[in-house]
């Protein structure tokens, strides 16, 4: 992909290394703030590899029906409390991984913080795991700011997490790395980049690099 073209892409929570691959491949990425809320996507919810397997962590939201409502107007239900349990979670599958204490407590304070907004929340942790991928920060814009036009390529709609609603995806290969419970469990592809970058740390850039198919095998400009 021509590095004058931009990406566009959801913001996520927590988003998964199919859709980091991306991410980070691309210098100019434009966010959708735009779009209306889709139910069941990977915006309140993220997987992480417990002991158990694949662990969903889900954001709560005010209200319950979101259909037809601005994204950046999403409400986070705060009576759960649970960015405590999210952030208990996070440290009871990942405290033995090898990197979990070298960022434990910059993630920490994020968790820590009143959060309202879904968007927010969302962006503001996005741009934190940014910091923790040593790349030079690729250029970010959004959708709001202007129009975007042919050939920037919208993958707003592309990721899910039913496996059934996946589209074929030419440009990502799923590349194995060691897990904190891959002995008893295999390995669990595709889980949320924390996974990763606890197990990794800085190493975690070679797997999204590797992972990421687009001058090789795959071309972008088929979805």
């Amino acid at each position: 992909m021509d590095d004058n073209h931009a990406l566009i892409l959801p913001v996520f929570y927590l988003g998964n290394i199919q859709y980091w691959s991306k991410l980070v491949h691309q210098k100019n990425i434009i966010f959708n703030d735009i779009e209306n809320y889709p139910k069941g996507s990977f915006r309140n919810r993220c997987h992480i590899v417990s002991s158990q397997g694949l662990l969903r962590l889900s954001i709560p939201l005010v209200g319950g029906k979101h259909a037809g409502q601005k994204y950046t107007e999403v409400k986070i239900d705060q009576k759960e409390n649970w960015q405590k349990k999210h952030w208990q979670s996070l440290g009871t599958c990942y405290g033995s991984a090898p990197f979990f204490h070298h960022y434990a407590e910059k993630l920490s304070t994020i968790y820590e913080r009143p959060v309202i907004n879904l968007w927010d929340w969302n962006l503001n942790l996005t741009k934190m795991v940014l910091s923790m991928i040593p790349i030079e920060l690729p250029d970010i814009r959004f959708l709001s700011d202007g129009e975007v036009s042919e050939p920037n390529l919208n993958l707003s709609q592309f990721f899910s997490p039913k496996p059934r609603y996946n589209l074929s995806d030419e440009t990502w290969i799923n590349i194995e790395y060691p897990q904190v419970f891959e002995n008893t469990l295999g390995f669990l592809p595709n889980s949320s980049i924390l996974d990763l970058i606890f197990c990794q740390g800085p190493y975690a850039l070679n797997v999204l690099r590797k992972s990421y198919l687009s001058d090789k095998q795959g071309d972008l400009s088929k979805f």
